[in-house]
């Protein structure tokens, strides 16, 4: 048990090292802009100092994917924490709660914020907040990967992630770095060139190619057509089109996969249906749905004056999510596609003579136990963890209200109707954090560090 938790503290050690040389890079923009480099040195010298005393006072035994499991939960929670630092220092009407908070939905690209007034902040904590949003894109375990190159295979399926670009998993990890970067530059570009001042299109569009969805803006996303358009450009190829699927396109194979195909069809379906029903601008529906179904959180109007039966289509689409293999929040669509695929075949055996036999697939790939099991479960744990939620909401506000924010907190969507502001109960800031970090993990990660955690406190008694 000791080698266990030696184990953990030892890698975990290595990652709050590179969590602190990440939280120094805002000093150059603090200093750029002339603002004090304070509110960043002093969490980035504290997280190298706490990493070099764990690894040197521990030691790495035969690494488990349960350890990096724990590693995960933890290493999201300790980046949170560090990374709330800079806000408790920079805003004055922030308790460090509201700070983890803030942190922590910039961290999982949920985009759900406390600020009051984004615009009149220092520079260098909105590019903090963007920073946190870009990495947490990727994921924090995924970059470390980089570093930790020995651990890149566990490190990467303890992030809810099984996609295999490359034979190799480091090779995985490098792929998916390149490509995440490269339609950074892309969007960057495609931003400015739509009017966007350098500043806006650099910050946009890290939030935007995450799904993460922080704003420089009170009003989200207050911009021209042709930024809009580029950004829901941006929130496509971020959060519905696997990395997979961006690296055959960009070595010359041009593939769309079934969880593509069906969400552009929905996004299609739901735009028109807003479109119609509310009489909204069809490209601000366009704009809404996309950011809704990649779980970006960006809006063009306000949200709140939409019809309920708008409401719950969002709410549908917010609960399915993106692509999986993205850097979407949500069920994801290949999961409820899964789901669907049973349903139909379970009705067709029933009609079919007993002996005849059914081929199950979902597009080219044979739908197998393991497969169907793991998104019943995440289904299913998804939908009881916002229920209970919805719960604890509905004490505080409306049920809409409620059932939206709950589905968007777990699925680290962002769009909100307003149910945790600055002036909430503690209560529910806490649960907030939560919910985001368990729709970031995918739930599994967080209850195997909770089942070790109480392993250990048990082989202590």
């Amino acid at each position: 048990m000791k080698k266990d938790v030696s184990t953990i503290l030892n890698i975990l050690g290595r990652i709050i090292i590179i969590i602190g040389a990440i939280t120094f890079l805002p000093v150059f923009v603090a200093l750029y802009f002339k603002e004090s480099p304070l509110p960043f040195l002093i969490p980035s010298i504290l997280s190298i100092v706490l990493g070099l005393t764990l690894i040197k006072t521990t030691k790495v035994y035969k690494v488990k994917l349960y350890h990096c499991m724990a590693i995960s939960s933890l290493s999201w929670l300790i980046a949170s924490l560090i990374g709330a630092i800079p806000f408790f220092l920079s805003i004055k009407y922030f308790s460090y709660v509201d700070a983890v908070y803030e942190s922590m939905s910039a961290w999982t690209t949920t985009g759900m914020s406390l600020i009051e007034n984004v615009e009149v902040i220092d520079k260098s904590i909105i590019f903090w907040r963007s920073l946190e949003q870009w990495i947490g894109g990727v994921g924090i375990l995924v970059l470390s990967s980089l570093v930790l190159s020995n651990l890149a295979h566990y490190l990467y399926l303890s992030e809810a992630r099984q996609e295999k670009i490359m034979p190799k998993f480091l090779s995985t990890v490098k792929a998916i770095f390149w490509i995440y970067l490269l339609y950074t530059i892309i969007g960057i570009l495609l931003l400015y060139l739509s009017g966007l001042t350098f500043w806006q299109a650099i910050n946009l569009t890290m939030t935007g190619i995450c799904t993460g969805g922080m704003s420089l803006s009170n009003y989200s996303f207050p911009y021209n057509s042709l930024a809009k358009l580029s950004m829901i450009f941006i929130m496509f190829v971020g959060g519905i089109v696997s990395f997979s699927v961006h690296h055959k396109i960009l070595t010359g194979k041009f593939y769309l996969d079934c969880q593509t195909k069906y969400a552009i069809f929905i996004i299609f379906l739901s735009s028109l249906f807003i479109y119609l029903h509310d009489k909204i601008d069809i490209l601000d529906s366009l704009f809404i749905v996309t950011s809704a179904m990649t779980s970006t959180g960006f809006s063009t109007f306000d949200i709140s004056k939409l019809s309920d039966p708008s409401l719950i289509l969002l709410i549908f689409i917010m609960f399915i999510g993106g692509g999986a293999g993205t850097t979407t929040g949500g069920v994801k669509i290949i999961r409820f596609l899964i789901i669907l695929k049973v349903a139909y075949y379970e009705i067709k055996k029933l009609i079919l003579p007993k002996s005849a036999v059914v081929y199950e697939s979902l597009g080219e790939n044979k739908l197998d136990n393991n497969m169907i099991r793991e998104a019943f479960v995440i289904f299913f744990l998804y939908w009881i963890i916002a229920f209970i939620s919805f719960l604890i909401f509905s004490f505080y506000t409306k049920p809409i209200r409620a059932l939206f924010d709950s589905v968007s907190f777990i699925s680290n969507i962002g769009l909100s109707l307003g149910v945790v502001t600055i002036n909430s109960p503690i209560v529910l800031k806490i649960l907030g954090i939560l919910l985001m970090c368990l729709g970031r993990l995918e739930i599994i990660p967080i209850l195997v560090a909770l089942f070790f955690i109480i392993k250990q406190q048990k082989s202590y008694v």
